[in-house]
């Protein structure tokens, strides 16, 4: 219960301040009125308040094997997003972002504890503080799941920047995949998260110069084999940066870096990681994952990138359908030890885009990913999507789907 009540307390407090700075108030105090003064719109707001509701329905096409019919599984998602900003001072800012999903429909049905399941994935992403994650409602066919993914205090003075509490610490280049995204690894197949995972975190950065610094971070730990830390370094030369990171990630040491410049308009990115298991005594100590991208947008809107990974931990002969199920660390980015990526993305109109993204591993299935999007800007604030993800693997001389997913969200900002 005093979990649910604290959710309640962070839903309406900003509401509460919300309806304070914009509405006159009357406070009776021994029958005298007291009318407060109206804000100076020309003196800038010491918070913010921001945030998204979103309805999402997903469809599940799955084909089992021989002649059995196909199974349709429906899907239903609401999320809200409430980002809340304070200004405290010059020095001081202090940031709370909550997330509130509810799931309900037939793969709900059939996934039990759903909502406890979230739970421990947020524990396992974020690190250390779980009751900053709940599972309000658990019942087969729904479940409401609610978590602080930013919750943090920052100090900013001078070339010092710091920030204490769960934050995301993104140290990747690269479009889809990071191998120096060694806090807060993700899946790119994950769109509707935007934002992206936090660390329970200290960070701290110093600014040597326009393009860069020298940065230091690491998650909140009780046992030195759950540690993550690491340092990084930004630097910029004839007009590329490069960084350049050491550290420790559970019982593995790592070392890595990046570039990202042009070539004659084109972009051009790298990212690497090596990591070192000093507790490991058999010869699976060594581990490399390392990227490679080029990007370029044409005079029509077009937008182009295409890409290469490798990835030591990496498959040849998995299933393609753990596409979906894998859950990606700095170690491991994706099931597939090689892959080819590529997205064009293209505005039809000033309120309609189209894109394509499509990625290709090599070996004994010659898995294909691929999902074509839609999206339609209805008004301001209001947008409508259309989101494909399709499976495919080669049978014989022929490419066959075992799992195809469309999504249709609509979304509100304010």
């Amino acid at each position: 219960m005093s979990r649910f009540v604290l959710l309640i307390f962070l839903l309406i407090i900003p509401v509460i301040v919300f309806s304070q700075d914009t509405t006159a108030v009357n406070i009776k105090v021994k029958n005298v009125k007291k009318k407060k003064k109206k804000r100076d719109p020309n003196k800038p707001r010491k918070w913010e308040l921001a945030g998204y509701l979103k309805y999402m329905t997903s469809e599940y096409f799955l084909h089992p094997p021989a002649q059995a019919p196909i199974t349709m599984l429906q899907s239903n998602l609401i999320h809200n997003r409430i980002n809340f900003k304070w200004y405290i001072n010059d020095a001081f800012t202090f940031k709370s972002d909550l997330r509130t999903r509810v799931f309900f429909g037939e793969f709900v049905k059939l996934t039990p504890n759903y909502a406890k399941t979230i739970v421990t994935g947020d524990s396992a992403k974020n690190g250390y503080y779980d009751y900053l994650s709940w599972a309000l409602l658990d019942i087969p066919g729904a479940a409401i799941h609610a978590t602080i993914d930013r919750f943090y205090l920052q100090y900013s003075k001078g070339d010092i920047d710091i920030r204490l509490g769960r934050q995301r610490i993104n140290w990747g280049i690269n479009t889809i995949w990071n191998p120096n995204d060694i806090f807060n690894a993700f899946s790119f197949t994950d769109f509707d998260y935007e934002e992206r995972p936090g660390s329970d975190a200290l960070r701290i950065q110093y600014f040597t110069g326009v393009a860069s610094s020298i940065e230091f971070a690491a998650k909140v730990f009780t046992r030195w084999e759950n540690a993550t830390a690491g340092f990084l370094w930004k630097t910029n030369v004839l007009n590329y940066d490069f960084q350049f990171l050491g550290g420790i990630v559970g019982q593995d040491i790592v070392f890595g870096g990046g570039w990202a410049g042009n070539i004659k308009g084109a972009g051009f990115k790298g990212e690497f990681s090596y990591f070192y298991n000093y507790a490991d005594t058999t010869t699976n100590r060594h581990s490399f994952t390392g990227t490679l991208s080029i990007d370029y947008l044409f005079e029509s809107s077009t937008y182009f990138t295409a890409g290469f990974m490798y990835n030591m931990n990496g498959s040849t002969s998995i299933n393609p359908s753990q596409v979906f199920a894998y859950q990606p660390s700095a170690k491991n980015l994706y099931p597939y030890r090689y892959s080819i990526f590529l997205t064009v993305m293209h505005p039809i109109t000033p309120m309609f885009n189209a894109g394509l993204t499509a990625v290709y591993s090599p070996g004994e299935s010659h898995s294909l990913f691929v999902s074509p999007n839609f999206s339609y800007s209805i008004k301001e604030n209001w947008d409508i999507s259309l989101i494909g993800q399709i499976i495919l693997n080669k049978s014989g001389s022929y490419y066959v789907s075992t799992v195809q997913v469309v999504f249709l969200r609509l979304k509100f900002s304010f």
